[in-house]
């Protein structure tokens, strides 16, 4: 089937069936969908913490509303803004030196990211740009575990110090979404997919 007819096959599984379990590639292929997608600069200013043990994961979903893909899913995916964006920074340019890239690229690309960083006024601020970034790398996640035939559930309902306090996160690491795998249970319920008419979302200004 193509992409786009994935897209339309898939939906927010509720319940996944730990019986049927997705292959190690076919998971291995979703965190290469999220490592490879873009962000602002470049930084990648975002973290996926893998959850595989059960009691974890029922803290978890404790602190999420007893939802049940934290319990049913192969694997659950926390995403963390990280705000730690001169570090970043540095470790891209070092990075980037190390393989090649000019000099006087890198001291220009050091220059937007300390304006960046100079541009955050408040602790909030530097939380919400991350976030959007941790949000496309979600996104991309969803996108390839729809191509490759895989169930899956973006998740905001959970309490977030408690998730960054069970996990251990730190300081600077912020539990943005989560992203459940798996294959969906025999008895979940799949309700018709309804998206807004492309005139209500679309417009064009010529």
């Amino acid at each position: 089937m193509s992409f786009l007819t994935q897209l339309e096959r898939r939906y927010a599984t509720k319940k996944f069936d730990p019986k049927n379990p997705i292959s190690k590639e076919q998971f291995d292929e979703v965190l290469r969908a999220i490592r490879m997608a873009p962000t602002s600069l470049g930084l990648q200013p975002f973290h996926v913490t893998v959850v595989t043990n059960m009691d974890t994961r029922q803290k978890l979903a404790e602190n999420g509303w007893n939802q049940p893909q934290f319990t049913t899913a192969d694997y659950v995916l926390v995403f963390s803004a990280r705000t730690d964006v001169l570090e970043r920074g540095k470790k891209f340019t070092t990075d980037m030196l190390a393989h090649g890239a000019p000099s006087e690229k890198m001291t220009a690309f050091t220059n937007m990211v300390t304006g960046l960083d100079g541009g955050f006024t408040s602790a909030e601020q530097r939380i919400a740009w991350a976030k959007y970034q941790a949000y496309i790398a979600l996104g991309f996640g969803l996108a390839a575990a729809a191509e490759l035939g895989i169930d899956s559930c973006p998740m905001e309902g959970f309490d977030r110090d408690a998730f960054k306090k069970i996990l251990g996160l730190p300081e600077h690491f912020y539990p943005a979404a989560v992203l459940a795998l798996g294959n969906h249970a025999a008895d979940d319920v799949a309700y018709p997919k309804y998206r807004f008419e492309e005139s209500d979302l679309f417009d064009a200004i010529a």
